[in-house]
């Protein structure tokens, strides 16, 4: 798995008090009600993924902030994240012209007044998610405060002086686009002649490769497994072994789960187990495209 730390294109934060006025060269960003009501702050952050490989799947994204003030006067606030829906710039934006944003929380850390300043993380894992595939427009995110009481929090902005205390978005991927499938739980038929049993088949596409793991959830020394792959699939359809007999181990031991890798080119892939009978085993099927 790979880890990528992504500094923001825009950073800003808004004031209603000064509602008219772009703060996009401060060294802050800052959130909540400050002095009395009407007295709001709002912060606005944008981050380009260009940098991440396109056939990746995105496993974690998380939101770091460095908090530098913390005069949280009640219990505690939820700093909340919101998606915006319109573009904005940083040198422009301000509290009258802010973008429209989701009511929709899509990430959110509580701050108590006990709070140490310093490192504050937000995991936005879907919201970068559905930047990188495109189903949700990245026009940045907004963050939100307490705007009921005097609880202003500050972070650093992209403008401070070192560069460690900057809002970053860490990012974890596969280099790949992985595709998990529902498990399956397959019982070896206990007849004498034909003690075997296969798989559903999945589809592999040109550039798919498959791995299934297996897990031998019965009491059984018996069990073997090994991919097979073929061109359809339908009741009659040929599959040719791609591996070979593979041996786990009894429930709870050592060796009792293996994953299988399919190399070979074809359209679809499925495990074989066998055993004397009755024994159980769980398959956890995934694809990879790379």
């Amino acid at each position: 798995m790979a880890s990528i730390t992504i500094l923001p294109i825009q950073d800003a934060y808004i004031s209603e008090w000064y509602a008219g006025q772009n703060f996009g060269s401060s060294i802050a960003l800052f959130l909540s009600q400050y002095q009395q009501p009407g007295d709001y702050y709002r912060s606005l952050l944008q981050f380009d993924l260009k940098c991440i490989p396109p056939t990746s799947t995105i496993e974690k994204a998380e939101l770091l902030l460095t908090m530098y003030r913390n005069e949280v006067n009640s219990a505690g606030v939820w700093v909340n994240v919101h998606r915006l829906l319109n573009s904005w710039h940083q040198a422009k934006v301000t509290w009258n012209s802010q973008p429209p944003f989701s009511s929709n929380i899509d990430g959110s850390v509580f701050i108590a007044n006990t709070s140490p300043l310093g490192l504050q993380k937000i995991d936005i894992t879907h919201l970068v998610k559905g930047w990188y595939d495109g189903s949700t427009p990245n026009n940045g995110l907004l963050l939100t405060g307490n705007e009921a009481m005097n609880d202003l929090l500050a972070f650093r902005s992209g403008n401070y002086m070192y560069s460690n205390d900057w809002p970053m978005l860490r990012i974890k991927f596969v280099d790949g686009i992985l595709k998990k499938y529902h498990p399956q739980k397959i019982t070896i038929p206990c007849h004498p002649d034909f003690p075997i049993i296969e798989s559903a088949p999945i589809t592999l596409s040109p550039r798919e490769k498959a791995t299934f793991m297996v897990v031998n959830a019965s009491d059984s020394p018996c069990v073997e497994v090994k991919v097979q792959v073929g061109f359809e699939d339908c009741p009659d359809a040929v599959f040719f072994d791609a591996g070979h007999w593979h041996k786990l181990d009894p429930k709870g031991y050592p060796g009792e789960a293996i994953a299988l890798t399919t190399a070979d080119a074809a359209e679809f892939a499925r495990i074989l187990v066998k055993g004397k009978g009755g024994e159980s085993v769980l398959v956890y099927p995934r694809t990879r495209e790379e």
